[in-house]
């Protein structure tokens, strides 16, 4: 049996190009072949791995329209998870909230377990991690590592709770900082961190003198402060600015 394999994704096409060329995969036979069975069967893994690229594309990627739509969409979950964490702080609204929040982050949890179970599987498009030691390597990533360390957190403190069905108090001390996390990972790619990071290699000149004039203002006024506040007599001395470091706190 002879089969003519194409090129499954060449550099200078589009997306369209790629999927029309991993579908070919396998699917141009020898004209004298006739077996159905393995033709059907080669067809079967070329759609797979086209789900593979698809679902890789949607969750490690930020571009195109559904890429953009789903991503906006995790953004707007751990938006309003980060808001009724915060609000559920409130003595007044916390009983009203415990039992949602507790809820609403269980079912996230499992979301987000789920999409983590997605990304491993989806990476074996590529073959850099097609193997099992593949995947160790794109799980060694330090986004990766980020994902699953939150969501062991999210386990324990889910677990702590598991049955009154609501957060106890310690558990939501720790709960923003989780959150908080969470709501970072929403840019994969670090996009915005590295325009940070540009931002400050290129300005480092006018930040470095920023940072001198603000430390300079910083003394001057605490020690303005001091001599205002401050009795010439130590024993009349009683206010809340005893010492210099007292008004920079202050300042």
């Amino acid at each position: 049996m002879s089969i003519r394999r194409k090129s499954t994704i060449s550099h200078g096409h589009n997306l369209s190009q790629r999927r029309a060329s991993v579908v070919s995969l396998y699917s141009a036979l020898d004209p004298h072949d006739h077996d159905d069975d393995y033709h059907r069967l080669s067809r079967w893994f070329s759609v797979i791995f086209v789900q593979k690229l698809d679902i890789y594309h949607v969750l490690e990627r930020q571009e195109g329209k559904r890429t953009l739509a789903y991503h906006l969409f995790v953004f707007a979950l751990t938006l309003i998870s980060l808001v009724f964490g915060s609000i559920s702080t409130i003595k007044a609204w916390r009983p009203k909230l415990d039992a949602p929040l507790y809820y609403g982050e269980l079912v996230l949890c499992i979301f987000f377990a789920f999409e983590l179970l997605l990304r491993i599987w989806s990476a074996g498009c590529l073959g850099q991690y097609r193997t099992w030691v593949g995947r160790l390597k794109f799980i060694s990533r330090p986004v990766i590592i980020l994902d699953i360390l939150t969501l062991l957190g999210f386990t324990i403190s889910l677990g702590t709770g598991m049955k009154a069905g609501e957060f106890p108090t310690i558990t939501l001390k720790c709960l923003p900082p989780l959150q908080m996390i969470r709501f970072l990972r929403v840019d994969r790619q670090l996009s915005s961190w590295k325009v940070l990071k540009g931002i400050i290699i290129t300005h480092r000149q006018e930040l470095t003198v920023t940072l001198v004039i603000s430390f300079m203002f910083l003394i001057t006024g605490s020690y303005l402060v001091y001599l205002a506040e401050t009795s010439v007599d130590p024993k009349l001395n009683t206010g809340s600015f005893r010492s210099v470091a007292d008004t920079m706190w202050f300042s």
